[in-house]
């Protein structure tokens, strides 16, 4: 991670130990001065901090009002370009598109591809422009971008499982390779996740907001309007939008899409999609082609491809795929041959057999094998034994006990994905695996309770057993106990759903929505003191309970999954502190560890109302009353090395789709 990106995380790291450490030294100095002269000592200490926060607030307002936003796109979009590329380099190794070479895929403007295509002076931006050479192979996508009289938009179509992702990320990758600064950086985006209701160009922003929260930073747009930074770099047409999966999208959304795509093809900016065939074709005759977009189509892996790229994935001494390759090279239009035309039944039928104790020769001779469909069919079933049949990349040779377990969580939420009409899963949405939904009722409900018997209890006693003491003792008690209760209330009604992540801007709007109003209110009343003491300790509390915001999309789902724990171990910790520092003080004759025992209630409401910890909570759950793996993520992460799933960005996906409804509907 380049250092631009690390230092506000570092200054607020370094500012909260900082603030703890001198929270702990001035709580023993005041103790060891005793009530009367820590009265005194309050006043000053607390004056001159607010004095202090006031003095460094303004000077950050002056400060940022005098940078220049667009000083940094330059570093923004190198920044962003550098993630892109390792993400999906690191993908597309993952996914063995190499091994042992990369399949010829080869693509042109068909007849059929042409039918659902503006006119080529659209295409080519000229009056009276004529047809263009639309027509290429899996290694030279690149150029079609590239090239002179390019076009800006394409348009890739083709059958389940033809490579319309693997074109696409090949594309995205030889233009990151390729580009040169203050040129449009290529961002690969699902499709499924887009609803059209939201403009494109607002939509293609807030994605690349949750790749980096940086870039939701507020700078002037057109007539001084104020936008986010992402919103500019999509306005100034320096995002190539890269979206994978059109036919994803339900058939009403997919025309909804194409009006859209139609809109933001006005401004001029570039675009590519992915779809099936005939998905894209319904969707055009019901809206109209995208215009100045080039349609190409994939065309089937030939047979003497598809044997050489079979004969070359295995070791020299392994025969077993003479008879096959000999049959696709003398039957290039035999069932096998057509079961075999895609890249997605090539890489089946080489994971499928890569044991040796499996015969490939039963794809000629079989019962199932006398159809394309029964081929396929035969493939799908017998992906997962075979994938998790042999040791890799640290994970042991599963049994096929084991196996058969893995298919059947994994046929779990396949099912789930279908029903909920989707093809992405994070590690967030676990809870919502049924009969885990129970999980989020305990937690809010738990939440919920811990936050009233706060609010109830706190404040009354409270007020009876400072009815003597120090002014700041009763507002630092009083502002702790009202700092617990409002950030339960934020913590209930915050998206849970996501991975969250605490930030110095997150935590200081809390603090400021919290303490501010209360120490404006207690001044009003002539009691400054009290009210600065509210500020302080009910806005610190607040901030650090209850002060996150959406966490960044994570180029892994781990990354994201650690960003949330440590948010809801922050949240938790600070609740047990305070919710300790109330018990102690209303109940000063109780056991240290009773005090211990009793602010743990609200540390673990405060978890409990996070995605992390709901998702512990799920996993237990899920693995008594489901068998679910207890290790999900580790689950998960194997499931990925073995290649039955895929990552895109910080969720996770089915090797295909095909796949997906395989498993939900064998489940």
């Amino acid at each position: 991670m380049p250092r631009w990106s690390r230092t506000p995380r570092l200054w607020f790291a370094v500012s909260l130990v900082v603030m703890l450490v001198l929270f702990a030294a001035l709580s023993w100095f005041l103790q060891r001065e005793g009530l009367e002269r820590a009265d005194k000592w309050a006043s000053v200490v607390f004056g001159g901090t607010g004095a202090a926060a006031i003095a460094i607030g303004a000077l950050s307002w002056v400060w940022r009002q005098g940078a220049r936003p667009g000083d940094d796109t330059a570093v923004v979009l190198s920044w962003l370009a550098d993630a892109q590329q390792e993400q999906w380099q690191t993908e597309q190794n993952a996914r063995r598109v190499g091994d042992p070479w990369p399949l010829n895929i080869r693509w042109l403007a068909t007849a059929r591809a042409q039918a659902v295509m503006a006119s080529w002076a659209s295409v080519r931006g000229t009056p009276g422009g004529g047809p263009a050479e639309l027509a290429g192979e899996y290694a030279g996508i690149g150029d079609l971008f590239t090239a002179p009289d390019a076009p800006k938009r394409l348009i890739v179509l083709g059958e389940p499982g033809a490579g319309k992702s693997m074109l696409v990320l090949n594309l995205a990758l030889q233009l990151l390779a390729r580009r040169a600064p203050q040129e449009p950086v290529p961002v690969v985006l699902s499709a499924a996740a887009w609803n059209p209701v939201l403009g494109l160009d607002d939509w293609v922003a807030g994605q690349i907001t949750m790749i980096d929260r940086r870039l939701a930073r507020q700078v002037p747009g057109p007539g001084g309007t104020p936008r986010t930074l992402a919103r500019d770099l999509v306005a100034r047409g320096l995002i190539l939008p890269v979206l994978d999966g059109l036919d994803e999208m339900a058939g009403t959304l997919q025309e909804a899409a194409l009006r859209a795509m139609s809109r933001a093809a006005g401004a001029g900016h570039g675009l590519v999609v992915t779809c099936r065939t005939v998905p894209y074709e319904a969707a055009v005759a019901a809206s109209g082609p995208v215009p100045a977009a080039a349609v190409v189509e994939i065309q089937p892996v030939a047979a003497r491809d598809a044997a050489r790229h079979l004969a070359d994935s295995a070791a020299l001494s392994d025969h077993r795929w003479r008879p096959v390759v000999e049959h696709l090279t003398a039957m290039p239009n035999a069932p096998l041959a057509q079961a075999l035309s895609t890249p997605l039944m090539i890489w089946l039928a080489r994971t499928v057999y890569q044991d040796r104790g499996h015969d490939p020769a039963e794809l000629l001779d079989a019962g199932w094998a006398a159809t394309r469909g029964g081929i396929e069919r035969h493939l799908l079933e017998h992906l997962v034994p075979a994938a998790y049949a042999t040791a890799l990349g640290g994970h042991p040779a599963r049994t096929a006990e084991e196996a058969a377990r893995v298919r059947r969580w994994l046929g779990t939420v396949a099912a789930h994905l279908r029903e909920q009409r989707t093809y992405e899963w994070g590690w967030w949405h676990f809870h919502e695996l049924k009969p885990v939904p129970t999980v989020q009722l305990f937690s809010v409900a738990f939440a919920v309770a811990v936050a009233l018997v706060t609010t109830v209890t706190a404040i009354p006693i409270g007020v009876a057993v400072f009815s003597s003491a120090p002014l700041w003792v009763v507002s630092v008690y009083t502002g702790t106990a009202v700092g617990l209760a409002t950030a339960y209330a934020r913590l209930l009604f915050t998206d849970r759903s996501v991975p969250r992540q605490l930030t110095p801007g997150g935590a200081g709007r809390m603090f400021a929505t919290v303490g501010v109003p209360l120490a404006a209110v207690s001044t009003l009343f002539g009691e400054p003191l009290f009210g600065l003491g509210m500020m302080l300790s009910a806005g610190g509390v607040s901030a650090l309970v209850s002060g996150s915001t959406v966490a960044a999309a994570a180029a892994r789902p781990t990354r994201s999954l650690h960003i949330d724990r440590a948010t809801a171990l922050t949240s938790g910790g600070t609740a047990w502190l305070a919710a300790g520092l109330l018990c102690a003080v209303a109940f000063p004759g109780t056991e240290a560890v009773a005090w211990v025992a009793m602010s743990l209630f609200p540390a673990a409401a405060a978890v409990c109302l996070s995605a992390w910890g709901q998702f512990c909570l799920a996993r237990v759950v899920s693995a008594v009353a489901d068998g679910m793996p207890l290790r999900m993520m580790s689950a998960l992460d194997e499931a990925h090395a073995r290649g039955v799933l895929r990552r895109a960005g910080g969720v996770y996906q089915f090797r295909h789709n095909l796949v997906q409804d395989h498993l939900a509907t064998r489940r």
